[in-house]
């Protein structure tokens, strides 16, 4: 410490070159020249300070008091002369230093210890054009001066004048009602070609919508038929395990002691009856999907309409369906009871209507006899249960009429033959069947048979209606007597429309093998 100079007290260049020259020279402020050689190597030493204070130039902060030295009441020109060298070194320095910070704004850093506040976003514009000029404090004599450079803005102040960088996602646009409309529907300014095309797009979602809807509708309006009625054959199913029908009905009248038939409600009525007061049977083939009640509305308040329509698109508990019910045509008459006693004669032949499912509900599984003889052979016998008795009924002819067809040499309207009046009536009507099956079989037909018909729909050609017509098992008769080794016909009769579709008449009369006593 003792060895420590002043760099600001040491001599001038111009008195160090004076001492040079000769040591036996005074200077002029009287000093001895052994003192003027001191003070110019201090000069010398003094650069040096100055070279170092340049490279550190902005790195130490200053005090905020202004530094006065001892000797500072001592002025000279020495003393003004190194003042003013140091204010120019440090103004370069500073100049310097604006230059990089205005190449790159982020590098820059304040000349103080202290990070400044933070300028509020909306007074920084303001603020920027009236910045004042530093004022720099010489640590010597305290004296200020104007530096030529502008005061070091902040780091939120730079932040603030920096560019906003542009954000990743962009702002969602928000949709109201009218554009959605806009996008479907003609709108003001839209040309002919958008126009069109707005209105082709709109009215096709519509009839997609539509579709959808209708589509959707037929395939769950059909599950809970199926549930329904399979709902309704599990209580029948438990019903025959448990108690079975009674084939008891011949009993001696009181009055005159003859047998006569007594009739009295079975389980099928017990159990069904409550549920529907049109029901007046139920039909079941074993091995088949066929176990439904059958209904029968006799007539409507509108004499106009047909009541076979009624239960076209009517469940059983007459609640509206595709699958509709399985129903009696309204002109039959089949045990008809009042007290016990039947009141009329059976119709000679009785249709069974019912639709033909794609999921094979309803009477959708009686197309698999067509053309099968197998599956005949496998399922001949169709049970059908009055409210009073049970039936059995043999089938013995599978054959396709055209449901409109009533006048062509090809037209068989069976379904509106349901009496015969004589024996001939009877034979030409079955062997009209007879000629139109697609399955021979042995089953032999005789006057006198009850006739059971089950109708539906059929595929192939327009109206085409699938028939199986069976007659009753008589009784003692073997019940498969004549079902067994049935095989395909060969020489049959189709409607008019199938041949129209271009297939050939292949039907030869003389092959034909009638029923009856002419057989």
């Amino acid at each position: 410490m003792e060895n420590w100079r002043d760099p600001f007290n040491e001599p001038s260049c111009e008195d160090a070159a004076a001492g040079n020259g000769s040591a036996d020279k005074a200077v002029p402020d009287g000093r001895s020249p052994l003192r003027a050689d001191a003070d110019a190597n201090g000069t010398r030493r003094s650069y040096g300070g100055h070279k170092v204070l340049k490279g550190a130039a902005g790195q130490a902060a200053p005090s905020d008091k202004p530094v006065h030295d001892v000797r500072a009441a001592q002025p000279n020109a020495r003393q003004n002369s190194s003042r003013d060298g140091i204010t120019a070194i440090l103004d370069e320095v500073e100049l310097k230093r604006r230059t990089q910070q205005q190449s790159q704004p982020d590098t820059g850093y304040p000349s103080h210890g202290q990070r400044p506040a933070a300028v509020p976003q909306h007074a920084r514009t303001e603020a920027a054009p009236q910045r004042q000029p530093q004022r720099t404090v010489h640590p010597q004599n305290g004296s200020q001066h104007s530096a030529q450079h502008t005061a070091v803005p902040s780091d939120a102040s730079r932040a603030a004048e920096k560019p906003q960088a542009k954000s990743g996602k962009k702002k969602r646009k928000s949709t109201s009602a009218v554009d959605v409309l806009k996008f479907f529907i003609p709108w003001r300014g839209d040309s002919a070609f958008e126009a069109i095309r707005k209105i082709i797009f709109s009215t096709a979602i519509v009839v997609v919508g539509i579709c959808s809807f209708l589509i959707s509708d037929y395939y769950i309006d059909r599950y809970k038929a199926k549930k329904y009625y399979e709902g309704i054959q599990a209580m029948i199913e438990e019903t025959r395990r448990n108690r079975g029908f009674s084939q008891e009905s011949m009993v001696e009248d009181p009055q005159t002691g003859e047998m006569i038939e007594w009739l009295e409600y079975n389980d099928i009525a017990n159990r069904l009856l409550s549920m529907n007061p049109d029901l007046v049977g139920y039909v079941r083939i074993e091995g088949t999907e066929v176990s439904y009640p059958v209904v029968q509305k006799k007539e409507l308040s509108d004499p106009n309409l047909n009541p076979n329509d009624y239960y076209l698109y009517r469940t059983f508990k007459q609640e509206s369906s595709k699958s509709g019910c399985i129903f009696m045509d309204y002109r039959n008459r089949f045990d008809e009871v009042v007290e016990h006693r039947r009141i009329v004669d059976n119709s000679g032949n009785v249709f069974i209507y019912g639709h033909n499912m794609n999921n094979r509900t309803m009477f959708g599984s009686l197309r698999d006899y067509v053309n099968n003889p197998s599956f005949y052979s496998a399922h001949p016998i169709v049970d059908y249960s009055s409210l009073y008795k049970d039936y059995k009924f043999k089938i013995f002819a599978i054959f396709v009429v055209d449901g409109a067809d009533y006048t062509s040499e090809y037209a068989f309207d069976c379904w509106n033959t349901l009496d015969f009046a004589d024996e001939d009536a009877f034979y030409d009507y079955v062997n009209e069947a007879k000629k139109r099956t697609m399955i021979n079989t042995n089953v032999d037909v005789k006057y006198g048979d009850q006739l059971l018909s089950l109708y539906t729909c059929n595929g192939l050609c327009a109206n085409a209606k699938l028939i199986l017509m069976c007659r009753e098992v008589r009784a003692g008769e073997d019940l498969l007597a004549g079902t067994e080794n049935a095989t395909l016909n060969s020489n049959v009769l189709y409607p008019m429309a199938y041949y129209n579709y271009g297939h050939p008449v292949n039907y030869d009369p003389k092959k034909f093998v009638p029923y009856g006593p002419n057989a």
